[in-house]
């Protein structure tokens, strides 16, 4: 009895007109966007990366980066100036990915951000500048050629501090937990309108002549539920498309299928421990400009931790706080995703985390049972909370 209510919930909610030409919309709006977006993004030419040399020792490196350059296909702009040098503490020129001091045969390399590529271009650059040297020298020979080669490799100094903030991490989080929020919220909505709708239009009192009210909750959450795990692969796989076809994912370098995955278990912990509260307490009330007083708390207590998501985990991934509060089951749907795109959780964490929620979703489900059961074949004014229970 369940399934048929819920496959009745599902159908109704997506083969709705307004649901079918919104989504029309947003997948011609994405899809054709990306499209259309494409020839110009393409035309574009990626920026020539910026070495700057220090004059006074590294000078005669700059034809050997600039072979090695031409060798290795990357577009490289020499920049010589009197370099001062300060240790961690140097200061980069404006624009530039990394500042090489002398001597030749082992230079330094100062570097704000770490580079694979020029760290090899220059490693490149300083082989053969020290091959050249020996071989033109007229006591070299191949023994001490080699050994030079050995040991010509450039010192990499990271300058400022090693622990700064991730923009990438932090967006690949940021995206889970947003996006998770606001499916939340539409899925909450989605069920609160549907039980007050038919308990002021006494629907309620006919089905539940039929079936027990949890029965009848349970099915219009799972309904709900399917509906909004659809409208949320509608809405993924388009932008995952665009973003593919855009070459936005070559560029990002964040765990693409760990996002996802984090989402979908989320999605399904999240829904659970929230919306099926939600549909208990929307039968409190009768009338649909009553929801907002009822469910204003449940709001609130959602947007906790999403901030706390947000706010605390950049800053404090591995805080006694955050740790405890990432196996608290109104916290975790928000708390595990952040983490785990910090890299923050051992994978004990989230399986103690995802149990937790899994021990709650039961009790909880009990709960919005008894709430639901005693207040939706009142028909007067708002009931309250521990009266719906105890009817219940």
């Amino acid at each position: 009895m369940m399934w048929l209510i819920a496959t009745r919930e599902f159908r109704t909610r997506t083969l709705a007109k307004a649901n079918l030409i919104s989504t029309s919309i947003m997948l011609v709006l994405v899809v054709g966007g990306a499209l259309l977006a494409k020839p110009f993004l393409s035309d574009t030419e990626p920026e020539a990366t910026v070495l700057a040399v220090d004059s006074a020792t590294a000078a005669p490196l700059i034809p050997f980066i600039e072979a090695a350059a031409e060798a290795q296909g990357m577009d490289v702009e020499i920049e010589e100036l009197d370099a001062e040098v300060d240790g961690a503490d140097t200061t980069l020129p404006e624009d530039a990915a990394g500042l090489i001091v002398g001597p030749v045969e082992t230079p330094e390399l100062f570097m704000e951000d770490s580079d694979d590529a020029v760290v090899a271009l220059v490693h490149s650059a300083t082989q053969a500048a020290v091959l050249d040297a020996q071989v033109t020298d007229l006591g070299g020979d191949p023994a001490q050629i080699g050994a030079a080669l050995a040991a010509a490799t450039p010192t990499v100094t990271p300058v400022g501090d090693a622990d700064d903030f991730d923009p990438e991490t932090f967006f690949a989080g940021l995206v889970v937990c947003v996006v998770l929020f606001v499916v939340l919220i539409q899925s909450a909505s989605v069920i609160m309108m549907g039980v007050v709708e038919e308990k002021s239009s006494r629907v309620v009192e006919v089905l539940l002549a039929t079936v027990r009210p949890v029965t009848l909750l349970g099915g219009k959450v799972l309904g709900v539920g399917l509906y909004s795990l659809v409208q949320a692969v509608t809405l993924f796989l388009p932008i995952l498309f665009a973003s593919w076809y855009l070459g936005f994912l070559e560029s990002l370098e964040v765990p693409v299928g760990t996002i996802v995955a984090n989402f979908a278990v989320w999605f399904v912990l999240g829904f659970a421990i929230f919306t099926i509260f939600f549909g208990g307490l929307a039968a409190l009330v009768s009338r649909q400009e009553d929801i907002g007083s009822v469910t204003t708390p449940m709001m609130l207590l959602m947007m906790v931790p999403l901030y706390l998501a947000i706010y605390l985990v950049p800053n404090n991934p591995d805080g006694t706080a955050t740790v405890v509060l990432t196996q608290i089951p109104f916290f975790a749907p928000f708390m595990v995703p952040m983490r785990a795109a910090f890299g923050a959780i051992s994978t004990g964490e989230t399986v103690l985390a995802v149990v937790i929620c899994l021990v709650t979703i039961p009790v909880l489900t009990w709960i919005a049972g008894k709430v639901y059961a005693g207040a939706v074949l009142n028909t007067g004014g708002r009931m309250k909370l521990t009266e719906a229970f105890k009817r219940g």
